[in-house]
């Protein structure tokens, strides 16, 4: 059994939690409910859970504060539980750590479930709160750190200024970094190309992305990037324009 607590602010999203958790993963016990951080981290205290689902933001702080009141001591797995992805979303993401949006449905539960009840198996989850707290402790995206499982499901933590670019390699994404390593992840490249949306990074073409600091210069019929490692990317006729404004 793994035990559990629930953080919310909203009494109306604890008892989904709770009840969906009773109905789809009976492995999991609830031990104690809280509305605020306060409350939160003196329950986690006191019943030591191996699980806990953590909102977001609440009245008297965020669920990050939780995290780093409690952490250091208490070895848990979170997962956080929002309405709004896109505030935390490089964070959270970055670090593997697990995000249920809300409303929560099934299939999102039982993947976040099954992935913290894995990671408690194997005492596996040190590092990710790591890399989460570090990351959230700094402003600048070339400060972050992400991890990235690989296909054997070893764990790289690599910096976000590190990487050259990342491209398509069959159903997998290689991570091409400063140091010649590439790293061939677990996930896709449409799930990077969606996570580092927003950030210095470009879409080249259907199948690379390219960190815009990376580039030294683009060929003198456009068609082409030079990027620092040497390496030579193709870029597609429509992206040239863009590409040239976003350099400036």
């Amino acid at each position: 059994m793994i035990k559990a607590i629930i953080i919310d602010d909203e009494r109306n999203s604890r008892d989904i939690i709770a009840l969906m958790l009773a109905k789809y993963c009976p492995f999991v016990t609830i031990a104690d409910m809280a509305s605020d951080c306060a409350d939160g981290i003196e329950k986690i205290r006191r019943h030591q859970p191996q699980l806990v689902f953590l909102d977001l933001e609440m009245p008297d702080g965020i669920g990050f504060d939780i995290l780093s009141g409690t952490q250091a001591d208490i070895p848990f797995e979170a997962i956080f539980v929002t309405a709004f992805e896109k505030k935390f979303l490089h964070i959270i993401r970055f670090s593997e750590v697990e995000l249920i949006l809300k409303p929560i449905d099934k299939e999102s539960l039982l993947q976040a479930v099954n992935a913290v009840s894995a990671r408690i198996s194997a005492a596996s989850n040190t590092r990710r709160y790591d890399v989460l707290m570090q990351n959230f402790n700094h402003n600048q995206a070339t400060d972050w750190q992400m991890i990235v499982p690989d296909q054997q499901q070893t764990e790289h933590i690599i910096s976000i200024s590190d990487i050259i670019y990342f491209e398509a390699v069959d159903e997998f994404a290689v991570f091409y970094m400063g140091d010649g390593q590439a790293i061939s992840a677990a996930a896709g490249f449409r799930y990077y190309q969606e996570l580092f949306s927003g950030l210095r990074f470009y879409q080249l073409n259907n199948s690379q992305m390219v960190q815009l600091s990376a580039v030294t210069r683009i060929s003198g019929d456009g068609s082409k990037v030079i990027l620092r490692n040497g390496a030579t990317l193709d870029i597609t006729e429509r992206r040239k324009k863009d590409l040239i404004l976003r350099l400036q």
